[in-house]
């Protein structure tokens, strides 16, 4: 079973590289749409006040795990004791639904070839949605730095984090994480009660992350190193601003990116009652360029494709001492 899990896991990572992870099949898209009927449903049961709410957000959570894990991890048992074919096939399209490192690319590139082109209505566009915040007011250097910070982050959330799972517990657990993931990202945070519901969530999408955030750093400047690129800045702001993010998973990634490319990432605002805190990753050395994109696709892709093989002749030997 090991080794069928190793295939439908190299599956999906190949066909997720190679043609992207179609709409129909997307687990994150899946997810958006169970969440947007689930979550309502839920706080709404609960009391608006800050016990309620958390209790709320602690349902919620338990609800994705058990919808996640359970009906698969049950339907794969059966299947790969009585159609291993069919099992593998249906294992590889759920490592495939989680991941969709075509995608990230193809949408920094449109990035890239914009910012070359002078369309900042398209660039602007781009980089909200690879980054996940709001560029409408960001200058055409910004535009880029956020294009960038949002491959960091996706080499993550997008690639070394659902490798991981997979690579732990096959195509369901790399399904868990993407739900939760975007569950915790869709949860909105402006008010108290909804922040006490994203709790839960989004304590668990950090936790879940902490490790790949790691694992992807490390390996993003192992990759730099093979290309050549300026590994000693990129290891200098890795010790030093890595941990310089609102979520400290990412920084690990943004602040290789940052070292490798002599730039700095787009500055993170703190309120609390009494001081407002700026976090800013890595130190402007130069003007970001469109080129710098495509290095960061580069690494992202290198880092994928370094932990993919790592993981591959781990399972591997496993596989091999078990037979």
């Amino acid at each position: 079973m090991l080794i069928s899990t190793l295939a439908a896991m190299t599956a999906g990572y190949i066909l997720s590289v190679v043609v992207g992870t179609p709409r129909v099949i997307s687990a994150s898209r899946l997810t958006a749409i169970l969440c947007d009927k689930l979550a309502p449903s839920i706080s709404g049961k609960y009391e608006d006040s800050d016990e309620g709410q958390h209790t709320a957000g602690t349902v919620y959570l338990t609800l994705i795990i058990l919808i996640a894990l359970l009906p698969l991890l049950l339907i794969l048992v059966l299947l790969y004791t009585f159609i291993p074919v069919l099992a593998i096939i249906l294992d590889g399209v759920i490592c495939w639904s989680v991941m969709d490192l075509k995608g990230v690319q193809k949408l920094s590139a449109a990035a890239a070839r914009s910012v070359r082109s002078g369309n900042y209505a398209k660039t602007e566009r781009c980089a909200s949605v690879i980054s996940g915040i709001n560029c409408a007011d960001l200058e055409d250097d910004e535009l880029i730095k956020a294009t960038i910070q949002g491959i960091a982050d996706r080499t993550v959330d997008s690639a070394a984090a659902p490798l991981l799972y997979m690579f732990l517990l096959g195509g369901p657990a790399g399904l868990l994480f993407r739900m939760i993931d975007t569950a915790a990202n869709l949860c909105p945070t402006e008010s108290d009660p909804e922040k006490n519901f994203a709790e839960p969530l989004k304590k668990a999408q950090n936790a879940l992350c902490f490790l790949p955030g790691k694992l992807a750093s490390i390996i993003m400047l192992v990759d730099a190193l093979f290309l050549k690129l300026n590994t000693r800045s990129a290891e200098k702001i890795l010790k030093s601003d890595s941990g310089k993010c609102l979520r400290t998973c990412f920084g690990g990634c943004r602040a290789v990116l940052a070292g490798v490319l002599g730039i700095s990432m787009i500055p993170e605002e703190v309120y609390n009652e009494q001081f407002l805190r700026t976090y800013t990753i890595g130190e402007q050395l130069k003007e970001p360029q469109s080129s710098d994109i495509n290095i960061a696709n580069q690494l992202m892709n290198g880092t994928a494709f370094i932990i993919m093989m790592l993981l591959f002749a781990v399972k591997l030997t496993i596989g091999v001492f078990m037979i």
